[in-house]
């Protein structure tokens, strides 16, 4: 029989429907049962039209004599009760069902039972990892070196409003240098001059020189051996100074390069550098013509009129002869210093032994001249008095190192000074900017490979790619060697309890929360910094106490809700009973965990703990790879990924489910690519905290140990942070007047940085308009949108106007680019909003 007939056939004549409870159908990946019977009103409905139709025992239905439908009514109000109760204990059955999936549940004790009947406990957080520079007292007075134990306790100074303190603790011992304070890349090198140089450095800033003066360049080849050609004769091209606090330096340039090809000639092999002060020239060459002298004259200087030569008697260089007469007195031209003959084509390098002055009458000249002795006679025959120009007064100029102007990459990296005993694994942080218009620098974490000291500078060979990645401007580069990894998280110590042997399964509070969880190669990725001591004997943390021995002695660790962490012990049967004792159970750990400890670069100032000798400590780089404890969320996803994976690695979705499941990623995603026969799983990661981990970081580090552990060794694995994209977006919005246009913009902008955020982005995940239009149009008082722009942030072109690509990682040549993440610029949303009114 159906409701309807049931409806009609009711003796009091009303149309009331029995109302039946409609079958559920729950769809797989739902968020949420539907399990309940019925509501208050359905059930009050349905006792209602059955009332007529409830039979006694004899057959007989009374109550269809009961009509009244008055709310008052005393019959009606205890249906109504009734009716109450069952709503009550309907739903709290939906809720109990609910509770009981790791999809649905919503209470944080529900999912840690569901996930720990699979043997997963929720991620307790991981603590921000940094790296830490010390500065040691640098006095004549101060030790050389000193030890920075572990331990040290660093704290942040807030500047940040709402920003509490940060405790950081170091890894282990380090003995730091005072020499190793702040080393800096070598700036300069010795001058190389080569075949075809066209530069020189000089000392200084005050050489005197000008364009068109001449330099000499001349080395101990030539002083060896007169004859030997290996020595240059140069007009300077320009003279440019550089000042600097260390006296300053000066660039001269010339043409053509040093050394010739005709004939083949190299310069000399440690060439000194002379000036040339003094432009000279020899006696006579400013002597009459010959030819129009009077022939009486002429009769006179050739000491007969019968045969007249055709110039001057005497007037050709005697080629034998080492001395030569100058055209005035030069006092300054010392006996040791060069002098050169120049005439056009040609000129000859000679060396001064000797200087006089002395007075001469020829060629229809007189005056007081010098006249010089000459090293050799070579090549004096090819030049001529009228034509020869003689350059002399060398004055040696002090030869600067040549500046290192190439930026600071690569795996090698040359440091000014001799740096003694760096040890391979040692890490160092390098700082400084790529563009001397960058606000902030550029820092880098390297590691030692190995050290080459040379004379006056070091050369480091860094581990793995070095600073291939990344180029800096020399002059503002700064290396930090007193460097020391430290970890958020403050170290207490205390008695937690007393030991009872006649009590199974003890358990106790740790007083300070939260327990520190600091990153590690495990599966989990993390590793508790607590230790306990019954008695003085160190017990075993274990993840369950269900296989443990009758008298092992270990204990388990629970965080509940709140992050406090408790310490459980065993009941003699699965785990030892604790020992009799008072205050005889001693915990030693660290607490505070999670993003708050992602502190500053700079921000790491104030010494809690001061070594002897340490003058200072910072951190250079921002703190990174925290995770605050695990939402419900994230467990209802990383749950089922440890069922999935086994703690092995076998296909490529098992690195993608291993990694996110890792503590203090945030996101992943592996690809696969072959290099000729060998397969490639490339991993792009970013930190839970929305960054792009650098290839040194820790959690990097950390992460690739813990996969080379349980994948197959024959897997070739890259791990690299995520590339980060942002796009800004242009938009014209129609709202409803009834709305304020400053709740409709704040709606809007909220809804925006909400849906294109880090943490609903996918990597190689793509942003539509289409997307766009649909969550401002979803805003409430929006009636229209008109997407004027959708454009990158930074300067890349997109290929279509309506779609941004972010890419996935891919095959560049012989290396892999990592995927890309596609994010909302949040200064890049420009809205235009017009007030519109509803028809």
């Amino acid at each position: 029989m159906s409701s309807d007939q049931l409806a009609s056939n009711a003796p009091c004549g009303c149309d009331e429907r029995l109302v039946l409870p409609s079958p559920h159908t729950n769809p797989p990946a739902q968020p949420a049962l539907h399990y309940r019977l019925g509501t208050l009103q359905s059930f009050l409905r349905r006792m209602i039209a059955r009332l007529a139709q409830q039979p006694v025992a004899d057959g007989r239905r009374p109550l269809a004599m009961l009509t009244t439908r008055d709310p008052a009514d005393p019959s009606l109000a205890l249906l109504d009760a009734a009716a109450t109760l069952a709503d009550v204990l309907t739903f709290y059955q939906e809720r109990i069902a609910n509770e009981g999936f790791l999809r649905t549940a919503t209470e944080r004790q529900s999912v840690l039972y569901l996930a720990r009947a699979i043997g997963y406990e929720l991620k307790p957080g991981v603590a921000a990892s940094t790296y830490l520079a010390f500065t040691l007292d640098d006095s004549p007075a101060a030790p050389a070196q000193t030890l920075i134990p572990a331990g040290t306790q660093v704290q942040s100074i807030p500047v940040k409003q709402g920003e509490l303190p940060q405790t950081f603790e170091t890894t282990g011992d380090f003995v730091a240098r005072k020499a190793w304070n702040l080393l800096r890349p070598r700036p300069t090198q010795p001058q190389q001059l080569d075949k075809g140089s066209r530069t020189l450095y000089l000392a200084g800033i005050d050489t005197r020189l000008q364009p068109g003066d001449y330099l000499l360049l001349v080395g101990s080849e030539r002083e060896r051996d007169p004859g030997n050609e290996r020595w240059d004769l140069r007009r300077v091209l320009s003279v440019t100074p550089y000042p600097d606090p260390n006296g300053g330096y000066t660039v001269v340039t010339w043409e053509p390069g040093l050394g010739s090809d005709r004939p083949p000639m190299r310069p000399a092999a440690q060439p000194q550098v002379f000036a040339l002060r003094r432009t000279a020239h020899l006696f006579g060459f400013n002597a009459p013509d010959w030819r129009l002298m009077p022939a009486d004259v002429k009769a006179q200087y050739a000491g007969s009129a019968s045969s007249l030569p055709t110039e001057w008697p005497g007037f050709a260089i005697d080629s034998n002869n080492p001395q030569l007469e100058l055209d005035a007195a030069y006092p300054k031209i010392v006996p040791g210093s060069w002098i050169t003959l120049l005439t056009p084509g040609y000129a000859e390098l000679y060396r001064v032994t000797r200087n006089e002055s002395v007075g001469v009458a020829n060629f229809a000249l007189s005056g007081q001249v010098t006249r010089l002795t000459v090293d050799t006679t070579e090549n004096l025959n090819r030049f001529t008095r009228r034509s020869t120009l003689v350059l002399a007064e060398s004055e040696l100029l002090a030869v600067a190192a040549e500046p290192i102007v190439t930026p600071v990459t690569g795996k090698y990296l040359d440091v000014a000074g001799v740096v003694s005993d760096l040890q391979p694994g040692q890490p160092l942080i390098v700082s400084g900017k790529r563009s001397l218009t960058d606000e902030h620098p550029t820092v880098a974490v390297v590691f030692v490979a190995a050290v080459h000291p040379a004379a006056d500078f070091t050369t480091i060979v860094l581990q793995d790619k070095g600073l291939d990645t990344i180029s800096l401007i020399r002059s503002t580069t700064v290396i930090y060697a007193n460097v020391v990894a430290a970890t958020h998280g403050e170290t207490t110590a205390a008695p937690i309890g007393s030991g009872d042997g006649s009590r199974s399964h003890q358990q106790f509070r740790l007083k300070k929360s939260p327990l520190t969880y600091v990153s590690a190669t495990t599966p989990t990725g993390t590793a508790s910094t607590l230790t306990v001591r019954v008695n003085g004997v160190l017990w075993t943390e274990v993840p369950s106490l269900y296989l443990a021995d009758p008298d092992e002695q270990s204990y388990v660790v629970r965080i509940d809700d709140n992050g406090t962490a408790t310490v459980l012990f065993g009941d003699g049967v699965h785990g030892a009973r604790l020992p009799t004792g008072q205050e005889n159970i001693v915990a030693t750990y660290r607490f505070g965990i999670g993003l708050a400890g992602e502190v500053d670069a700079g921000a790491l100032t104030l010494l809690k703990t001061r070594p002897p000798g340490v003058r200072s400590v910072t951190n250079p780089l921002a703190a990174t790879g925290a995770e605050d404890p695990e939402t419900l969320d994230g467990a209802r996803q990383n749950a089922p990924q440890t069922v999935l994976t086994l703690d092995r690695i076998v296909s490529l979705q098992d690195v993608t489910d291993f990694a996110n499941a890792f503590a203090g990623i945030g996101k992943a995603q592996a690809a696969a690519f072959r290099h000729g026969e060998q397969m490639i799983i490339h991993l792009t990661v970013a930190t839970a905290g929305g960054d792009s981990p650098a290839a040194t970081d820790p959690l990097l580090t950390n992460l690739r140990l813990a996969i080379d552990a349980v994948r197959d060794p024959a897997m070739l694995m890259e791990l690299a942070g995520f590339s980060s994209l942002t796009f800004r977006l242009t938009a014209t919005v129609r709202y409803d007047r009834r709305y304020r246009a400053d709740d409709v913009r704040l709606a809007i902008e909220t809804a925006l940085t909400t849906t294109f955020s880090f943490a609903a982005r996918e990597f190689a995940q793509p942003v539509t308009a289409a997307e766009v239009i649909a969550c401002i149009q979803s805003m409430t008082g929006v009636i229209a949108v008109d997407l004027d722009e959708l454009a990158y942030a930074g300067g890349r072109t997109g290929s279509h106007p309506s779609l941004l690509v972010a890419r996935p990682a891919r095959q560049i040549g012989a290396t892999i680019a990592p995927a890309e993440l596609l994010v909302l610029d949040p200064n890049g949303i420009n809205l235009t909003l017009i007030e519109a009114a509803l028809p």
